[in-house]
């Protein structure tokens, strides 16, 4: 099953956190300084990062002890395991074993717990009260936490307005993930949300062997907001093998990349569009870009009798 997008905020609230972003980048001097200088974010905002490592289960019994007596925040980080905010210490623990881009990711996201004043305060309380967080609450801080790493490793507007200077396409967002100092996922999926273009990605689990060739789980879909507007949610397959459209696309065998394809979509009114699509792995993950090109006809039922 695939999951649900966990950066979707109304308009308003996702303005406030961006504002926030900004003057977190703002007093380190971080805009145009590439890749961006995380640890700088992070002293400006007096925030350290531990020397612990939360793989080491001394540490997270240690924590898990502690959350048990003291409140919802540390209990809250513990369960994702990669990474843990102290409140009140201001301090960010760290799973080490993660992938480098992984590891940038995880201290702007705890950053932005400790950063955005509705969240910090109630951190906080939660820690001095022993209370804890309703589930849809801390739901939510999540997603406003993933919204406030994003903006600020992209540097707000910066990635897309570099991105649009080049023809659109799958090479676009992994190139600039290198010069942004974030994951080729991240990256991707920054792309293809803030994008002016109808356009979609689909990210995929890599390909097992299996009956009849491989399969390949759906892990996640992410359209821009104009691509909603005129295809509204599609329905896809949980997994794509060698006799689908998609399937089709999947690189194998060593492959990097497969050429860009045409295939067919159908809108919200019926109306077919001729659509491209191209994927890349990193071999975590394959991405299979989709963007629509042209409109090709509307869908027309006959009655005989």
């Amino acid at each position: 099953m695939a999951k649900a997008n966990d950066y979707l905020l109304p308009d308003a609230q996702r303005a406030l956190i961006q504002k926030h972003a900004k003057l977190a980048l703002e007093r380190a001097g971080a805009f145009g300084v590439f890749p961006t200088p995380i640890d700088e974010i992070l002293d400006a905002s007096k925030l350290v990062v531990s020397d612990d490592d939360l793989a080491d289960e001394g540490l997270i019994a240690h924590f898990r002890r502690k959350a048990k007596a003291a409140g919802q925040s540390l209990r809250r980080a513990i369960n994702k395991v990669m990474g843990a905010l102290d409140a009140v210490a201001k301090i960010i623990y760290l799973d080490r074993t993660l992938h480098v881009a992984k590891i940038a990711f995880i201290k702007l996201h705890e950053a932005g717990h400790a950063v955005l004043p509705w969240q910090r305060d109630i951190y906080s309380h939660t820690e001095d009260c022993e209370v804890t967080l309703a589930p849809e609450i801390a739901e939510e801080f999540e997603r406003e936490a993933n919204t406030f790493a994003a903006d600020v490793i992209f540097q707000i507007n910066k990635f897309t307005e570099e991105a649009n200077q080049y023809p659109f396409g799958i090479l676009v967002p992994v190139r600039l993930s290198k010069r942004y100092g974030a994951s080729i996922y991240m990256s991707v999926r920054r792309y293809v949300t803030e994008s002016h273009r109808a356009c979609m990605v689909l990210v995929l689990e890599p390909p097992k062997i299996a009956p009849g060739g491989f399969s390949a789980e759906m892990r996640r879909e992410v359209a821009s907001p104009s691509f909603l507007q005129q295809f509204g949610p599609l329905s896809w397959p949980a997994s794509f093998g060698p006799d689908d459209e998609i399937g089709r696309i999947v690189p194998l065998y060593g492959r990097k990349m497969s050429r860009p394809r045409e295939i067919t979509l159908v809108d919200r009114n019926k109306v077919q569009h001729k659509c491209v699509a191209e994927a890349f792995t990193q071999t975590h993950q394959v991405f299979i870009l989709i963007h629509s090109v042209a409109t090709l006809k509307r869908l027309t039922v006959s009655m005989t009798g």
